[in-house]
């Protein structure tokens, strides 16, 4: 480390600088910030490579903390994800300061967040890429700077999905609805959204060490496209959300959206069109009480150019998403 700088990661309390990171791993080469459990993971890794791979990407995790420094350096390296780039969104005293966007490769890079002239208070939030698996190095401050971290809002919301909710394609991870949404009801956050996921009872982890008041649940679109039935999606909604109720969300109020318009939703699959399939996703959720659902196919209007691909919200799409829910949900 050069002289003159401090590396948060040294101190032994460096998790408290976290929020919706559940656990820290220490591999050969540097540190992995995890929002899922242990038994998730290996669960996702003899399942579906791709979904242990997305679920690895440190989406809705952000760095916090009160700091007299003048500079704020990373030292990661960019491992492959759900894409072969990474951003990191950097706020300053709650103004959006950086957007930083890099390629994924197999060196360290260093990353200057925040380079100001002068030393003052300031709170600092990192918001790490929703796209990408970060292993992480170096948190880098002034040596002598007053550092604390941030104390988190007193409720929780846990954000369930698929690679819409991961974020996929906001340009940069704080630009996902799960993360705007945290941050306009002021609550903090652990997604827990995993590209081409699916409603899947065995993905849940009855022990998950997180008490949420709000849990949002947005699957469906990749049910749908991979050809579930009506009768076969209607009994997949009833056994998640019963098994959900009984365990992580007995305290929590659940909000489920059905999935969002689609440029292709108009196809005639086996469980009909992607607006029938929807509907027999609502229908079987509303029979469950602290269960509110929301319309998907209200949140983005349905225009090509609020989508990146058909699919996946661009991040003006994003800011429609986050606005609709909160409406919902307030």
């Amino acid at each position: 480390m050069n002289a003159g700088r401090m590396n948060l990661l040294e101190q032994e309390d460096f998790n408290a600088f976290f929020s919706g990171c559940l656990r820290t791993v220490q591999s050969d080469s540097g540190l992995l910030l995890h929002r899922h459990t242990a038994k998730q993971i290996a669960y996702y890794e003899e399942t579906n490579e791709s979904w242990a791979i997305r679920s690895r990407c440190p989406a809705g995790i952000k760095l916090n903390l009160h700091s007299h420094t003048r500079t704020l350096d990373l030292r990661v390296r960019i491992l492959p994800g759900a894409r072969t780039y990474a951003g990191f969104d950097v706020e300053v005293d709650g103004r959006t300061t950086a957007a930083i966007q890099i390629d994924t490769s197999d060196g360290i890079q260093s990353l200057c967040l925040v380079d100001s002239a002068t030393p003052s208070q300031r709170q600092i939030s990192i918001t790490f890429p929703q796209s990408a698996i970060v292993e992480l190095h170096a948190i880098e401050v002034e040596e002598d700077s007053q550092t604390t971290a941030v104390a988190a809002p007193q409720k929780k919301y846990l954000a369930l999905g698929d690679s819409i909710t991961q974020g996929m394609d906001a340009r940069g991870p704080a630009s996902a609805y799960a993360v705007q949404l945290a941050r306009v009801l002021d609550v903090e956050l652990l997604n827990q959204g995993v590209g081409g996921h699916i409603f899947d009872l065995d993905a849940l982890d009855d022990e998950l060490p997180y008490h949420p008041d709000i849990i949002t649940i947005a699957y469906g679109t990749n049910d749908w496209s991979r050809d579930t039935t009506r009768e076969e999606i209607s009994s997949r909604v009833e056994r998640y959300l019963t098994r959900l109720k009984k365990t992580v969300g007995q305290s929590a109020h659940i909000y489920l959206l059905t999935p969002l318009w689609r440029a292709t939703g108009d196809e005639v699959r086996k469980g009909g069109t992607l607006a029938q399939f929807s509907a027999t996703i609502g229908e079987t959720a509303a029979t469950f009480t602290d269960v509110t659902v929301v319309d998907g196919s209200t949140l983005v209007p349905h225009l090509p150019g609020l989508f990146a691909d058909g699919i996946h919200p661009t991040d003006e799409g994003f800011l429609h998403y986050t606005l609709n829910l909160q409406r919902a949900i307030q």
